[in-house]
């Protein structure tokens, strides 16, 4: 058996046949843990309840290796985006609820809301009411809640809302001109231990949204150039 220290020392993989054979078998393990009713949860296929968290990293996984080339069962992302839109759809209807206290209802759209709005967005599914409720509420997302919502709203082209949630965004952008890298600082007390809450993963999505929206050019590009040192040097 192998010890932590030997997982360490592992070199990184060059070799392009290499890693197609690691994201392939990847892939079918992915495949073959999705459920009956089309989710993932946090154990193989079979009866297992489906979490939409879960559901929604899987998708998002499937959604990147098919837009880097992967040959993919098209029904398997079919199933999971069914099952997360129908998810999004009791969602909005626990928001509308909410006007009369009508069981089950919530108060507000939240993060994972947020990630499962990009997350169809990509898939050529808008849901106008949850971009809605997500702008509505969108004071009350964490940062990592904010980038992700902002990325749909791009992919959905509403350049009006996006405009807003950047300047929401880079409330909580530092530029340090020292080292010349740029991040957003997750605010004091935030709930790093929680999914949404993590500062990588958050700039890392940051820096996806600045290659993605348009002007000013200059701008975003230096923005993305410094974000991009942070992360490296983060990592």
């Amino acid at each position: 058996s192998r010890g932590i220290g030997d997982v360490y020392k592992r070199q990184p993989v060059f070799s392009q046949t290499e890693m197609q054979k690691i994201v392939a078998t990847g892939v079918t393990r992915l495949t073959n843990m999705q459920n009956p009713d089309g989710g993932w949860g946090w154990f193989g296929g079979g009866r297992q309840r489906s979490y939409p968290h879960t559901t929604a990293m899987v998708i998002h996984g499937l959604q990147v290796a098919r837009q880097n080339g992967i040959d993919l069962d098209a029904e398997v992302i079919v199933r999971g985006i069914n099952w997360l839109r129908n998810h999004q759809d009791t969602e909005v209807e626990k928001l509308k609820h909410a006007a009369t206290n009508t069981n089950p209802y919530k108060l507000f759209a939240d993060n994972r809301d947020a990630l499962i709005y990009m997350i169809l967005a990509e898939a050529d599914v808008n849901n106008t009411e949850m971009q809605d409720f997500l702008y509505r509420d969108r004071t009350k997302l964490s940062v990592y809640g904010l980038v992700t919502y902002g990325l749909g709203l791009e992919t959905v082209a509403n350049q009006e809302r996006l405009t807003m949630v950047v300047r929401n965004i880079e409330q909580f952008l530092v530029q340090d001109e020292a080292n010349e890298t740029a991040y957003l600082e997750l605010p004091a007390g935030h709930a790093w231990w929680y999914w949404y809450g993590d500062e990588i993963e958050t700039n890392a999505f940051y820096l996806k949204l600045l290659a993605r929206v348009k002007p000013p050019v200059s701008y975003t590009h230096l923005r993305a150039h410094e974000t991009l040192r942070y992360l490296v040097w983060r990592l």
